[in-house]
């Protein structure tokens, strides 16, 4: 890696090694030495950055979130002003399989909701990730109801339902992927959306014909 000039900088680069150990060893199986192997620094430079791993793990979850948000931002982005669009996009940028799959980013997020329910600090971290997908779905789903294309009467339940399926996916597509039939996840969660939202089977938006 290259040789970061200040430390904010220096950080992220740690941040973004301890990533890449996490994806292949879990976060148990990653020591401050791997980490700094993968950075190609001395140990001795990350804990004059950071206390411990704990606190790596704290800043790596910050760059996960900013890789996620820009990742969707282009989605939504992609999907135009068509609210049905917009939740079809949401529901495709977590679950459709393609070129845009990031197996590594969901390998570690998935050690980081294992230690959230160990770690405080880490749970707030990780509530923080999830607040902010709900209040985006929310957002369409409100826009949606508002403009009469859903019929919704609870937008807060109907979110949570929404961003609870995506995150069970996520666990099943970890632990048990056998479960799950192939490139079934994103359609059977457009199906259990689109029933919340009292949307007829052949709902199309202006952009496209969500199947």
């Amino acid at each position: 890696m290259g040789r970061p000039a200040n430390t904010n900088e220096r950080q992220a680069q740690i941040a973004r090694a301890l990533l890449h150990v996490m994806a292949k060893r879990g976060y148990d199986g990653a020591t401050v030495a791997d980490v700094a192997k993968e950075a190609d620094i001395a140990p001795g430079l990350v804990h004059y950055h950071f206390k411990n791993k704990l606190e790596i793990l704290l800043s790596a979850i910050a760059e996960l979130a900013a890789d996620y948000e820009a990742r969707l931002a282009q989605h939504l982005e992609e999907a135009g002003d068509d609210v049905i669009a917009q939740l079809r996009a949401f529901i495709d940028a977590h679950l459709r399989v393609g070129a845009a799959a990031d197996p590594a980013a969901l390998a570690c997020w998935i050690n980081i909701s294992g230690e959230a329910l160990r770690e405080p600090r880490v749970r707030k971290a990780f509530t923080r990730v999830l607040s902010g997908s709900v209040a985006r779905v929310r957002a369409i789903l409100d826009r949606g109801t508002t403009e009469g294309v859903f019929s919704c009467s609870d937008t807060d339940a109907a979110a949570a339902a929404i961003v609870a399926t995506i995150q069970g996916y996520f666990v099943l597509a970890a632990t048990a992927r056998d479960l799950v039939p192939a490139s079934s996840a994103a359609p059977a969660t457009w199906t259990m959306a689109r029933a919340l939202l009292a949307l007829p089977a052949k709902a199309a938006s202006r952009r496209r014909s969500p199947s």
